[in-house]
């Protein structure tokens, strides 16, 4: 069975101070552990400022990669957000998100893949993201922001610790938590069956 650098790079895009603590998941494709994505989190002294922070790094077949996300927040609006991912050494995509004059956020892309996407703008405030999925569960949430993809995304409650996120791509990510904290994502890219699992006895973030 073969998986492209495409179907990992997917993954992550579902696919990341005082106070400091860091979480350590395990990706898994096909009942492989290919990676580890950590998962950071800082705040502020003021108590104002909170940035959430992720860090992976895969290996599978002949592709070698990482995946970095950070957003940055100010009395729980956010501000600008980064995310790129890298395979084989060349930058394969970044975007980013920032407040602008002319509209609440301006996005841009670059990249290789990114380098023809035009800039785009997002004219609502925005208080949650894919990257805090894996700090607090979205609980009365309706829509989070992709860093990714620069658009909002659907967010619904499937049962009780578990929530369904539809992407701008049609793709959905299945996010499970339990006493608030997220333990799994789960998602199927082209026929694989993919996940992210908190990595027991490595984590300080509660």
């Amino acid at each position: 069975m073969r998986v492209t650098g495409i179907v990992v790079v997917g993954l992550f895009m579902l696919v990341f101070s005082v106070a400091k603590g860091q979480n350590v998941y395990d990706v898994i494709v096909a009942g492989r552990t290919i990676g580890s994505l950590k998962v950071f989190d800082e705040k502020g002294a003021d108590g104002d400022t909170e940035t959430h922070r992720i860090e992976s790094d895969f290996k599978v077949m002949f592709y070698k990669g990482s995946y970095s996300t950070q957003t940055n927040y100010v009395q729980g609006k956010l501000v600008s957000a980064t995310c790129a991912h890298h395979v084989n050494g060349d930058l394969k995509e970044k975007t980013l998100t920032k407040s602008s004059t002319k509209t609440l956020y301006e996005v841009l892309f670059s990249g290789e893949d990114g380098e023809d996407k035009p800039s785009t703008v997002v004219n609502k405030p925005i208080s949650s993201t894919i990257t805090s999925l894996y700090y607090k569960e979205p609980i009365n949430i309706t829509e989070v922001y992709s860093e990714r993809y620069g658009k909002m995304c659907h967010i619904r409650k499937l049962s009780e610790g578990k929530y369904g996120v539809t992407l701008p791509d049609g793709k959905e990510g299945v996010y499970s938590y339990k006493n608030g904290l997220c333990r799994e994502v789960k998602t199927d890219l082209a026929g694989f069956k993919l996940r992210i699992v908190l990595s027991e006895g490595k984590n300080a973030l509660r």
